[in-house]
């Protein structure tokens, strides 16, 4: 990639994402992302945050997703923005429909 290609990726310091990619049903949430070429691949690579699992078993733990898999993603402000929307995910009465 050159300098040119890179100025047009978004820049996602200090955010934290949730990426949906192609053929998966499950979210990859990932803080501080940035842009990393692998084997000639755009990946967007970052850390598991606090939260983003039920059992929390990866927290902590570096994730990369192949920018071209990505389908849609939320960006969220702050670790605390992220956690503020974790928990009201987890609140008993949403989507309980009443």
């Amino acid at each position: 990639m050159t300098n040119a290609d890179a100025s047009k990726l978004p820049n996602f310091s200090g955010k934290v994402l949730s990426i949906s990619t192609m053929d998966d049903e499950s979210s990859h949430d990932m803080a501080d992302p940035r842009f990393e070429m692998q084997a000639d691949r755009l990946f967007i690579v970052g850390t598991s945050p606090d939260g983003s699992s039920e059992s929390n078993w990866c927290a902590g733990a570096k994730l990369a997703v192949a920018w071209d898999r990505v389908t849609d993603y939320y960006i969220f402000d702050s670790t605390d923005h992220y956690a503020s929307a974790i928990a009201i995910s987890r609140r008993p009465d949403v989507g309980s429909g009443d």
